[in-house]
């Protein structure tokens, strides 16, 4: 109810449940469409954080920190510069392939390391989502769409409204796989050979885990753009308290995921009222402040 009468236009209760077509308005085209979006991004990115971090054995994995976030980017502008026309199926389409390829390659190669500590990984994850980063913003300055791409990259939700929103119910189907495969996520957590000892084929576990998570982060890019470091504060503060048992974990993480992210976008757009901040701005300055409190934390988060 908060973030539904939090905004630019004034929205009453009272007036919607009494006929009022503005009320009616502003509610069914803008606000609920705008919070459900917020809540499926939250849980969306919450959840693909907890499944990078089984398949990668790794507390500080994440869609941002293992190039997911990146490969997505580079699929967005070869949709902009090699298909001007395209629609944001499309956009999300290519998004989509581009970073499961992505992904997939950066997991096969981290699973075939010999030694990896804690820090390893995220350090190659950016390492390699730098270079992505940088390919893209070759082409953008080449094509001259940068001023594009860096729009639809910035996370905001401001201009979701009731027709551009509505591939985000595809986070659904991230929520039916975890639930179905929670067990063997968790199974993953142990690594490539004690999963295989136990029976899980882990390349499948892999690939699966992929897909889905870059399905998720095509859909959320796509539509509101990037969210940084709710895939890797979220996990790991609920791990803290319930442990690291998925089939346990999953839901509140998807919960607190998005009630973190709406709290986010109520502070965005009620800061400098009648304006609103970006709520990648916001994520970047609490998320942030969690992040590091988790690095310094260490023990179980590290």
């Amino acid at each position: 109810m908060l973030s539904l009468g939090v905004g630019t236009a004034a929205f009453s209760v009272e007036q919607f449940l009494v006929g009022s077509n503005t009320d009616r308005l502003i509610l069914l085209s803008s606000r609920l469409p705008r919070t459900i979006t917020v809540l499926l991004a939250g849980a969306g990115l919450s959840l693909s954080g907890l499944i990078m971090q089984s398949l990668t054995q790794n507390r500080f994995a994440a869609p941002d920190t293992v190039g997911t976030v990146d490969a997505a980017r580079v699929g967005m502008l070869c949709g902009m510069v090699f298909f001007p026309g395209l629609s944001v199926v499309g956009k999300m389409t290519l998004s989509f392939l581009f970073a499961a390829a992505g992904t997939f390659l950066f997991l096969v190669v981290v699973n075939r390391l010999p030694f990896k500590s804690q820090m390893t990984i995220p350090l190659l994850g950016l390492m390699y989502g730098n270079i992505l980063g940088g390919i893209a913003n070759f082409f953008a300055f080449r094509f001259n769409v940068t001023q594009n791409l860096s729009a639809w990259m910035q996370g905001d939700f401001s201009l979701v409204i009731k027709g551009q929103y509505e591939g985000m119910y595809l986070i659904f189907l991230l929520f039916l796989a975890l639930f179905y495969f929670a067990d063997h996520f968790t199974i993953a957590r142990f690594g490539k050979d004690a999963a295989k000892n136990l029976g899980l084929p882990f390349e499948a576990v892999l690939f699966i885990g992929t897909l889905f998570v870059s399905l998720a982060v095509a859909v959320i890019l796509s539509t509101v753009g990037n969210l940084p470091f709710l895939g890797v504060i979220i996990p790991n503060l609920v791990s803290l308290r319930f442990g690291d048992n998925i089939r346990n974990t999953h839901g509140k993480v998807a919960l607190f995921g998005a009630i973190f992210l709406l709290l986010c976008d109520v502070f965005a757009r009620s800061v400098i009222p009648p304006y609103e901040i970006p709520v990648e701005t916001v994520l970047g300055v609490f998320g942030g402040g969690l992040f590091l409190w988790l690095l310094l934390k260490g023990g179980r988060t590290a």
